[in-house]
């Protein structure tokens, strides 16, 4: 792929999206960001991190991923199938004086 062309982000964030479904990217569980950086250079054939990191991020923020804090200051990720949905869990406290 030609370094000094424009990147599309929707066109790749597409190809990238397609092919973790068809490789069922949900069932590998939580991974590190450098397996999905490796697979984006893979998938779309740019080197350049700035396009790879603008690709997750946009990923990411449309949640396409669930995240998780690991014990030190780092995340892992889980690509979410179809049937998976967002699911938020807080622990609520309510005292009454």
């Amino acid at each position: 792929m030609e370094q000094d062309e424009p990147m599309n982000l929707i066109d790749n964030v597409n190809k990238v999206v397609k092919y973790l479904k068809r490789k069922q990217a949900w069932k590998w569980q939580y991974i590190r960001y450098s397996i999905f950086r490796k697979l984006i250079t893979h998938i779309t054939g740019y080197s350049r991190l700035y396009y790879i990191r603008k690709i997750f991020l946009y990923l990411v923020e449309n949640e396409y991923f669930i995240k998780q804090k690991t014990d030190k200051r780092s995340y892992l990720y889980k690509f979410k199938s179809d049937s998976e949905t967002n699911v938020i869990n807080k622990e609520i406290t309510i005292s009454f004086d």
